[in-house]
């Protein structure tokens, strides 16, 4: 590898409307369970499969969000490693089609959460 330059590969995030506009239940239960940090930096569905999976086994997350997130972390987290060999193979293709999937694993995740509501502080 070159001593002064590196090769960067990487996904970026696109909302045309934003995040929290496009996905905004899961937006509004992200940032009730502690992450409006991540909310409020708009990234990549591909680097919210991370920020899901430790939603999943937070301790702050409700358990009602935590039984809806499941089933996605299960289908996302093998999705996005596929995805990362795709682009580290650079295969644009094939990363582009299991992007798509993941886009809509996502939609259907922002429809699973549509009638959670965050619990109320006792």
């Amino acid at each position: 590898m070159s001593k002064h330059m590196q090769i960067d590969i990487r996904l970026l995030s696109f909302y045309e409307r934003g995040f929290k506009t496009h996905f905004p239940k899961l937006a509004r239960a992200m940032e009730s369970s502690g992450y409006k940090d991540t909310v409020d930096e708009e990234r990549s569905l591909y680097d919210l499969v991370d920020v899901l999976r430790s939603m999943g086994n937070d301790k702050k997350a409700p358990d009602s969000l935590k039984d809806i997130l499941k089933p996605f972390v299960g289908k996302l987290v093998p999705l996005k490693e596929a995805a990362r060999e795709e682009l580290l193979a650079r295969r644009p293709n094939s990363l582009d089609r299991l992007l798509y999937t993941m886009e809509d694993d996502f939609e259907a995740l922002e429809k699973a959460i549509k009638g959670w509501a965050p619990e109320e502080d006792s």
